[in-house]
């Protein structure tokens, strides 16, 4: 079999440009940009964030201006990939809109029934925590945050609402908070203390009592320092992007101590960088360093899954990610995570 020659690569490549200027323009803009960025400016106004600390007053709201900026570029970013891969974004949204559904439908019955709106306010909550960045008086790293939520951050943004959305359908999760940045579902979760997908954060009350009073200066609290730990693990999402869930998030699960020891380490300098908290964790060394999924990692992904597009599609690339991330599963199993990736 020959391989093709560079004029016949020059003419494919042509092609599919033609093919994708014509699919670009033929995609109905207005209806995309007008629902993206409605989503992205509504969930600012029904966002009101606590502080980390009682201490210093609730973070501000991003601007508007960011917000509409985010919406945008994630309007054109969503457009671009459904050209790409259509199955694969339409499967997303349904994901997105069917949970909070979910949501929405359970909480309207428990209202009916009970006369509490707690299960219907934290289904809102939760999905305008899409959204949701702190802006720290940096509104370009706001805007930032939030897109990185949607695009760098997944599959673990889109898992961590979907499941937060479940458990609250079936009332496990008491209470939705905003601070920090993150998301923290505050109620009884079920099989886990704590844990994080991505800027979602659960934790359980069930040995504090439900406590929204965030005050993580607090050590000698269960729930305070649960959080903090778990926090750990959402700047390890910022920080690996798509590899999380199989660089830290599974090595975790198998009680990897690298995993919590990292975490701490991120949380601890965190907090005493930013609003001055002091360390709360003693299990890492003073000369400890975080550990950082590799570039060559993400070049072979991104090699792996191209050639995956290329055989099969939307199957083809899913496939491929998740033979590639079970690998990378494997190697950060060992009492030492993988310098490689």
């Amino acid at each position: 079999m020959s391989l093709p020659s560079v004029v016949d690569v020059l003419n494919e490549t042509h092609l599919w440009l033609l093919f994708f200027r014509n699919e670009f323009i033929a995609l109905p803009w207005i209806s995309i940009v007008l629902i993206t960025t409605g989503l992205v400016v509504l969930s600012r106004f029904l966002i009101k964030p606590v502080s980390l600390t009682g201490n210093e007053p609730a973070s501000e709201q991003v601007p508007l201006a960011v917000s509409i900026t985010a919406g945008l570029l994630l309007s054109l970013f969503g457009g671009i990939l459904y050209i790409i891969l259509p199955e694969l974004i339409i499967a997303f949204l349904l994901m997105y809109s069917s949970t909070l559904l979910l949501g929405i439908i359970s909480g309207a019955f428990y209202y009916l029934f009970s006369k509490q709106d707690t299960i219907l306010k934290n289904a809102i909550s939760l999905f305008a925590g899409n959204f949701y960045a702190d802006s720290g008086g940096k509104p370009l790293l706001s805007m930032w945050h939030m897109l990185s939520r949607q695009i760098w951050e997944q599959p673990q943004t889109l898992i961590g609402n979907a499941l937060g959305q479940i458990l609250n359908s079936f009332g496990f999760i008491s209470e939705v908070v905003h601070c920090g940045g993150v998301t923290l579902l505050l109620g009884k979760i079920p099989m886990a203390n704590g844990v994080a997908y991505g800027s979602f954060i659960m934790v359980t009350t069930r040995y504090s009592g439900l406590n929204t009073g965030i005050e993580l200066s607090d050590r000698n609290s269960y729930l305070m320092v649960l959080i903090r730990h778990e926090l750990g693990h959402n700047f390890q999402s910022k920080c690996s992007g798509p590899l999380y869930l199989f660089k830290y998030g599974i090595p975790s699960a198998m009680n990897q101590a690298w995993t919590e020891q990292d975490a701490e380490f991120r949380s601890d300098r965190f907090l005493l960088a930013t609003i001055g908290i002091a360390p709360a964790f003693k299990s890492y060394p003073k000369s400890y360093k975080v550990e950082k999924p590799g570039m060559v990692g993400y070049l072979i992904l991104m090699a792996i899954v191209i050639y995956g597009i290329t055989l099969g599609g939307n199957s083809g690339l899913i496939g491929a990610y998740l033979f590639f991330s079970g690998i990378v599963a494997l190697l950060n199993l060992g009492k030492r995570p993988s310098l490689l990736i």
